[in-house]
């Protein structure tokens, strides 16, 4: 979360408010002074400084420097100023190309990441590690997220279903139990046949859990677990799904994550039988074809 989201959800004093503009303001300088020097050139006391960042969630103002400034390097700073619609303009080069989309990723997933509510994320693992079936809900813009994380349940002997088309979602959603823990997918949070299964599923007892952009919408109020991605694009005026893109991923991974961790070496144990099983299935094809 950037140091201008911090400040719009904190209250401070008008002498604190001269601490953070301060910050804002004198970036590059604030990196190298000390407490004393901040408290003089914003006329205020150690103790203010140290307050301000304290109500900004760190230990004090080292505390503050090593992290928060060092989260704001370069790359940082120029995703901020790239347009998550358009990061690029024609006749880019190509190393201009690379180097703004991967920038634009970091910073999607850095925000993301700040969107995050732990405990939640600890509950839904927790859920989603005990259901006898994960369904996930998603359009043909997200199905390839929702494939790669069934691929890597698979590996582990985790049983996931995909559905994507209307008719698809309606009939596993109709039929979706305590057994059950869906995962709904939608940018917007208005999708409408997503919304519908979100119903149907806590209807029949499913947990939910949405993924989809920050702020309220209909989505996030049908589920009873949601995780964020930042809410930087277009519905239609975009080029590419660059950000969002970077955030589903993200958050599916830490599913897929905290899943395998729940029980680490036995599923690392499944992968590698499993992996050798089909290892020996290509050999034995590549034997047959001589």
């Amino acid at each position: 979360m950037d140091l201008q989201t911090k400040l719009a959800s904190e209250s401070f004093s008008g002498t604190e408010k001269a601490v953070v503009e301060y910050f804002i303001n004198h970036f590059d300088r604030v990196v190298d002074m000390t407490t004393l020097q901040v408290a003089k050139h914003t006329f205020t006391s150690n103790a203010t400084v140290v307050r301000v960042c304290q109500k900004l969630g760190y230990k004090g103002f080292n505390d503050f420097k090593l992290k928060y400034l060092t989260e704001q390097k370069p790359d940082f700073q120029m995703a901020e100023k790239l347009d998550a619609n358009f990061p690029i303009q024609s006749g880019d080069k190509v190393q201009t190309i690379a180097t703004h989309i991967a920038a634009l990723k970091e910073a999607a997933i850095e925000e993301t990441k700040s969107l995050l509510d732990y405990t939640k994320l600890q509950e839904a693992i927790a859920l989603l590690e005990a259901a006898e079936t994960i369904n996930v809900y998603c359009s043909h813009s997200t199905i390839a997220h929702a494939k790669e994380f069934q691929y890597h349940c698979m590996r582990i002997g985790k049983r996931v279903i995909v559905a994507s088309g209307p008719g698809e979602q309606d009939y596993y959603a109709s039929r979706s139990s305590e057994e059950n823990v869906a995962i709904l997918l939608s940018y917007t949070g208005e999708t409408h046949e997503t919304i519908g299964d979100a119903k149907l599923c806590r209807y029949g007892g499913t947990k939910t859990i949405s993924i989809t952009s920050f702020g309220q919408n209909s989505l996030s109020e049908a589920c009873d677990y949601n995780f964020f991605i930042p809410p930087w694009e277009k519905y239609y005026s975009k080029i590419g799904q660059f950000a969002s893109s970077a955030g589903f991923s993200y958050i599916l991974d830490l599913f897929y994550s905290g899943i395998f961790e729940k029980d680490y070496l036995a599923n690392y144990e499944y992968l590698l039988e499993h992996t050798g099983r089909l290892r020996m299935v290509q050999i034995n094809k590549k034997m047959n074809d001589i």
